[in-house]
């Protein structure tokens, strides 16, 4: 489980990443690095980037919070470990998918890992009333 952690933590350094890319190759680096107080409309790119990274960091503390409960529960058998690979495979969809403005698999995609965290989160159940 740690393992998928880290790479969903990879996964997010490099969508946040994405948008100080494309707005440095918008605007440059020397406006890219100032105030930014008056800067132009985002391109394409840009805007995408920061929606799709808006979207990882609505869904990411609940896959995290599923994880540690999973390895402090000591619940890290095949269903929640696959769950969260399917979160990973899906997340990693959704920002391909989005930024290529594929819509109907950006949709798969994000249900594809909705459908990992319900994975994680089955396993958990029988703790509730423990």
């Amino acid at each position: 489980m740690l393992g998928i952690i880290l790479l969903v933590l990879l996964l997010l350094l490099v969508q946040v990443l994405m948008p100080a890319y494309y707005l440095t190759r918008q605007v440059g680096p020397e406006k890219q690095m100032g105030t930014r107080d008056a800067l132009p409309e985002p391109t394409q790119p840009l805007a995408r980037s920061r929606r799709a990274l808006s979207n990882l960091q609505e869904t990411l503390p609940i896959f995290l919070v599923l994880a540690v409960l999973c390895i402090v529960l000591g619940e890290q058998g095949w269903l929640a470990l696959t769950g969260a690979s399917v979160y990973l495979l899906g997340r990693v969809g959704h920002v391909v998918s989005y930024m290529a403005g594929l819509s109907p698999w950006r949709s798969v995609c994000f249900t594809l890992a909705l459908v990992g965290t319900v994975m994680m989160a089955l396993p958990l159940l029988p703790h509730i009333w423990m």
